[in-house]
């Protein structure tokens, strides 16, 4: 480990002789007292190390020798000084940033939730945002006491929100309320449920209101099927928000055509990648500020926080931008290649049709003309049709007023 720490900081070069040579360049080495390295046999080569100050010594004997030897690219710690004295910008900004961090202990790093299930992170953070309070924030400038109650004031949300300072962590934790999922109307606000499309009544099943059609009815689109207006024993009426379910069975059309000639994207195997360093709340660019040449292209967004030996993360993002170009070009496809694109097409449009329905039978047809392959497709399928209309009354109405 440190011949290798030495060598690292030496700067090393890779020396390649012939093994009919290698005796007399050692023997050279041995004699100049020149130390060498790893030497390992490939075929009929030797390869070998040596320090980058002796690479001139040994080029100057492969010339007076007439012997041939070839040398490598420098590596080490002298090639990296070279790189950044060539680019200064580089150790400057290495130490600014050093720095910047060492003075940062008063400002937010990271901020940790706990306790939220029903609320994102995302919301949390963008509120606490709101109220000054994120990545980057000088913390002993924050009244706590006082952002905890702002923040309960604007989320109805959450019981109560409190932050602690971990270092410079903001711990935050959560205790959230469970909502009244039960619906509110309006005083004077009445419904009836109506049917949003055609269908045949298979099942009714009512939480409120009085059923206006039974199982085997055919009701058409906009029809009333719970009543909001119930009639009582008496034979007045009473209005209340209708509620509940309707299961019909209803026809779903669908039709799917495939072009054998259609305009596809297609990548030209160009890209450009941009970098940039976002520390806390500063980005940092990478590249030089313009704009992309390509006419059309895609762009793909990474951004990774650094989290140095996977301990802990810092307020640094590396942030990378790719560009792909792209021509939109026609192709063509066999007339059996669009027929099965068709119907994996078809698939995937009666799976999102069958969701919350029951699908009862289906009727396929296919046609192949002018170059467009074409599914027509007839789903008979059970489902809850029904729609919410809200009407208004009041106490001395004796019907409904849409």
């Amino acid at each position: 480990m440190f011949r290798k720490l030495v060598n690292y900081i030496l700067g090393t070069c890779e020396v390649t002789v012939s093994v009919n040579d290698r005796s007399e360049v050692f023997d050279y080495l041995y004699r100049d007292t020149i130390p060498f390295y790893e030497e390992k046999l490939i075929g009929d080569l030797s390869v070998f190390s040596i320090h980058k100050r002796n690479v001139k010594l040994l080029q100057h004997f492969a010339e007076e020798s007439g012997i041939e030897i070839s040398f490598s690219e420098v590596r080490g710690l002298p090639v990296a000084l070279s790189f950044m004295k060539k680019r200064p910008i580089l150790p400057i900004g290495f130490v600014l940033c050093t720095v910047w961090i060492f003075l940062s202990h008063n400002i937010v790093w990271d901020i940790q939730i706990e306790g939220n299930t029903k609320t994102p992170d995302s919301e949390i953070l963008e509120k606490l945002d709101e109220l000054g309070f994120s990545i980057g924030t000088y913390y002993p400038s924050i009244n706590f006491n006082q952002l905890h109650a702002d923040y309960s004031a604007m989320q109805h949300d959450i019981a109560w929100l409190s932050i602690y300072m971990n270092g410079v962590v903001a711990e935050v934790q959560v205790r959230e309320l469970w909502k009244d999922e039960r619906e509110k109307h309006e005083e004077g606000t009445y419904a009836n449920v109506i049917a949003s499309c055609d269908g045949i009544v298979r099942e009714v099943n009512v939480f409120e209101g009085q059923a206006a059609v039974r199982a085997g009815d055919f009701v058409r689109e906009g029809q009333v099927l719970i009543s909001g207006v119930v009639e009582k024993k008496d034979g007045g009426i009473r209005y209340e928000y209708a509620a509940g379910e309707v299961i019909c069975e209803v026809a779903v059309p669908i039709r799917v055509e495939i072009p054998c000639e259609r305009e596809e994207k297609v990548y030209t195997g160009r890209e450009t990648i941009k970098k940039s360093v976002k520390i806390f709340k500063k980005t940092i660019n990478f590249f030089v500020n313009g704009g992309i040449e390509y006419t059309t292209c895609d762009k793909i967004d990474m951004m990774e926080q650094v989290c140095p030996f996977g301990i802990g993360t810092l307020p640094i993002w590396l942030n990378t931008s790719v560009y792909r170009e792209f021509e939109m070009q026609t192709v063509s496809v066999s007339p059996d290649m669009a027929a099965d694109e068709a119907m994996a097409n078809l698939s995937e449009r009666i799976k999102e049709e069958s969701f919350a329905s029951e699908l009862v039978s289906k009727s396929v047809d296919t046609a192949f003309e002018d170059g467009v392959f074409s599914v027509d497709c007839v789903l008979s399928m059970n489902r809850d049709i029904g729609k919410t209309a809200e009407f208004t009354a009041d106490d001395t109405d004796t019907a409904m007023q849409n």
